[in-house]
């Protein structure tokens, strides 16, 4: 298993489940242990989030085009003093907030070691000095042997984490159960006599928190969620800091790295355990767009819609995740994959299964989407919906007739281009304009177990949706209340209420059908 990223970005299309996954990103991190134990527990790793996150180990935010430098490292604030006096104080932004409480963290890790004690086989590795940085020791040789805090720590929790054992280290199995990890090979291996009571001694360490169990122990990393982090002016937000995200330029490293902040005039530099997990909405920019130097720092983990997750849920006879699927592959031709629907727009339906949560949808957040995706370019909307090939009834998209001459008159000559487009609300709440997305031609099969009856040419059933639909020679016939008026006076069939309301389409055709059939109602 290999460790978790110092920086990662979670990019995809919008409604792929980007925020969401940062729950488990983030208890990957400071709950390995946890996080395995409650994979499929939503519920209980939501609340572990939420506890992290009230001690201070996760913090969020998100970016915008407002979000600055002052807001996320330090800047200048107004205050009054008591004489009256205007005085500008420094204010630490949200990411320098966390580094200096991690570094605290790292700096109570140093306390554990007592200069003038002793070390390894015959105690001969005497500790010189510790700091929140190195842990400087003597060799029996006399030489000096510097090691970082940071190895020890990361080490530390590796072996916490069950990645590895203390006995790893001493037998020098560490590369092999970890090969991806970045840790100095020649150092760990060729001090394994040391090293594991170093780790050890870290391990035995008295815990802040001791009330909670060892199988939820957090480890001493802090983690910033950043939400929409390209929606940001990167360059101006994090300044001088893009350098020190760095991992081989955090506090401790080989290459290590400190700035001089311009308003504190202070050093800072970024430790080892303060983890950033990003956030990207690919349809928002591109990801060749994104600040190359913030590229080149961060590790990318793609998130792109999972229409499987959808696999058990139904409306009626149609699988949404078939019509996810069709959907997609239409908009990544006409565009590409970024600009897919993810699957999270149609997840309330796992627990409201009904046309009308299915039409709420489309309505009010399908369309929309492909609206912005297609900058009102009504046809290609047309062909991501299959509208081009439906029937009238069925489109969510209809072009009433072309007629400048009303308007203008036969003095203004215009192309026959008809930029005119309506959306038909009635197709919403027919559940044919949803298969009709996925194939035109499976509408018709489905009318198969429609509920229906003729009279002469007439044909009036009741489709899957509910919905009335009257043909007259084979053609519909719109409006159809007319025609279901004069076939229930035939009949006799009273179309009104006890309270002289009259029914609806749904009612009056029932009836009609029924009298149609022979069946008395």
């Amino acid at each position: 298993m290999t460790s978790p990223a110092l920086n990662q970005i979670l990019f995809g299309p919008p409604g792929t489940g980007k925020t969401f996954a940062t729950i488990e990103a983030a208890l990957e991190i400071l709950a390995p242990e946890f996080l395995r134990a409650n994979k499929n527990d939503r519920a209980a790793l939501k609340t572990r989030f939420d506890e992290l996150a009230e001690d201070r180990h996760i913090e969020f935010v998100t970016f915008h085009q407002s979000f600055s430098y002052e807001d996320f490292v330090e800047g200048l604030c107004a205050k009054s003093g008591e004489d009256g006096q205007l005085r500008y104080d420094v204010v630490d932004g949200v990411f320098k907030k966390m580094c200096t409480s991690a570094i605290a963290e790292i700096k109570s890790l140093g306390s554990l070691f007592t200069k003038g004690e002793s070390f390894g086989k015959g105690k001969g590795y005497v500790v010189t000095s510790a700091s929140d940085e190195l842990l400087n020791l003597i060799k029996p040789n006399g030489k000096e042997l510097p090691i970082g805090m940071s190895m020890l720590r990361t080490l530390a929790e590796y072996v916490r984490s069950e990645q590895l054992t203390v006995d790893d280290i001493r037998n020098k199995h560490v590369f092999d159960k970890m090969p991806e990890t970045k840790l100095e090979k020649n150092l760990i291996n060729g001090y394994c006599n040391i090293l594991p009571v170093l780790v050890e001694r870290i391990l035995d360490a008295p815990s802040k928190r001791a009330e909670v169990k060892a199988t939820t122990q957090p480890c001493n990393a802090r983690v910033l969620i950043i939400d929409e982090i390209n929606r940001g002016n990167i360059s101006r937000i994090f300044g001088e800091l893009i350098t020190l995200i760095e991992p081989s330029k955090r506090a401790g490293a080989d290459e290590a790295l400190k700035v001089t902040l311009p308003y504190s005039k202070k050093h800072f530099s970024v430790p080892s355990n303060v983890y950033l997990i990003g956030t990207m909405n690919t349809a928002d920019r591109s990801l060749a767009s994104l600040d190359i130097a913030l590229r080149r720092r961060f590790t990318f983990r793609e998130m792109p819609p999972k229409p499987e997750l959808l696999e058990h849920i139904a409306v009626g006879k149609l699988n949404i995740a078939q019509l996810l699927i069709v959907m997609n592959q239409r908009i990544e031709m006409l565009l590409d994959r970024d600009h897919c629907l993810g699957h999270a727009y149609f997840m309330p339906l796992d627990s409201d299964r009904t046309l009308e949560r299915l039409g709420q949808i489309f309505r009010e957040q399908v369309l929309p989407l492909l609206q912005e995706y297609f900058f009102e370019d009504w046809e290609r909307i047309q062909w991501v919906l299959n509208d081009h090939r439906k029937a009238p009834e069925n489109c969510f998209i209809e072009q009433p007739p072309f007629k400048p001459d009303s308007l203008f008159g036969d003095q203004v000559m215009l192309n026959n281009q008809n930029n005119q487009w309506l959306i038909n609300e009635e197709a919403f709440s027919r559940i044919e304009s949803y298969w009709g997305v996925i194939d035109h031609q499976t509408v018709l099969p489905k009318l198969q177990d429609a509920i229906e009856a003729e009279k002469g040419d007439i044909q009036v059933r009741q489709l899957e949706s509910g919905s009335i639909e009257v043909l007259q020679a084979g053609k519909i016939v719109r409006p159809s209340k007319p025609i279901l008026r004069d076939l229930a006076a035939m009949h006799g069939l009273t179309t009104h209420h006890a309270s002289g309301r009259e029914f609806n389409t749904r009612h009056l055709g029932m009836a009609v059908i029924s009298a149609l059939n022979g069946v008395t109602v």
